[in-house]
């Protein structure tokens, strides 16, 4: 029988699995550790709920494991449209998009990930489960109602943390075109009312602004771009702009790589020459 402090602590190992899947899936192909999820914590929730909807929905229905696969791929489904769906109406990005698979539903969800989540839910259900489960009932009811409140401090404080900085991130889409309008307006008239001289200084100005405020973007976005390889945006009002955004960051993660690189060069030629 599962209390709700034994529910917290399994929703929390869940998601902390969730995670390491999911970093370990990213990060190889990239060949760098892509640290995965809205959250900063290594832990994705979805994966949480995905899992303990799952075990408590799904046990009356333990003897049958096809209908156990096919509820898992609805509840796992269902899940992820409404995370992406919520997500989007909110933030107005999508962490995912799936609009290029094969049998997907507006990008949210598609055949062949619903299929996996399917077959993780037959693992979860048979094989997994059960040693977790076994694992928290070994702690103390004191250690395991210690635990769950810790849990839902640490992951509490996230959430908040996270929900303040995609604010910031929504914040700065607004921001950004604007401040490109009128970095551009800026430019033509310097061009129509300055001399030659004048121009080549307020265009050297300009150019640092601009460099100012890339960087300050690239703060800001840094983590969503990086955690999120494919986050898009859907919405009309906003594509220019996340567009724009995803730009600068680029430009700013590449001037990054290559002070990164200019500063290894020069350390390892200073010992060659000592």
């Amino acid at each position: 029988m599962y209390s709700v402090d034994t529910i917290v602590l399994t929703f929390f190992i869940y998601s902390l699995l969730g995670w390491v899947c999911e970093v370990v899936y990213c990060s190889v192909p990239k060949r760098r550790f892509v640290n995965r999820g809205f959250l900063f914590g290594p832990y994705l929730p979805i994966y949480g709920f995905g899992a303990t909807f799952v075990i408590v929905l799904l046990e009356p229905y333990r003897s049958s494991w096809p209908l156990v696969f096919i509820l898992g791929v609805l509840i796992t489904s269902a899940l992820e449209y409404v995370t992406s769906f919520a997500l989007e109406k909110i933030f107005k990005v999508k962490l995912w998009d799936y609009s290029t698979y094969p049998l997907n539903i507006n990008g949210r969800v598609c055949a062949l990930n619903s299929t996996l989540f399917g077959l993780l839910c037959l693992v979860l259900v048979y094989v997994i489960n059960d040693p977790i489960y076994e694992f928290i009932s070994s702690f103390s009811s004191t250690a395991i109602e210690v635990l769950s409140l810790v849990v839902v401090a640490i992951m509490s404080a996230d959430s908040a943390v996270s929900v303040s900085r995609m604010s910031q991130f929504k914040a700065a889409m607004l921001e950004i075109e604007k401040t490109k309008k009128d970095l551009d307006e800026r430019m033509a008239l310097i061009r129509r009312s300055l001399s030659a001289d004048s121009l080549a200084e307020a265009s050297a100005r300009w150019k640092a602004e601009a460099e100012e405020k890339r960087r300050a973007f690239y703060a800001k976005t840094r983590h969503y771009f990086v955690s999120n390889p494919s986050l898009t945006v859907k919405t009309d009002d906003y594509r220019r702009s996340f567009e724009l955004m995803k730009e600068n960051f680029e430009k700013v993660a590449k001037a990054r790589r290559e002070e990164r690189a200019a500063a290894k060069a020069a350390k390892k030629s200073a010992k060659k020459g000592a």
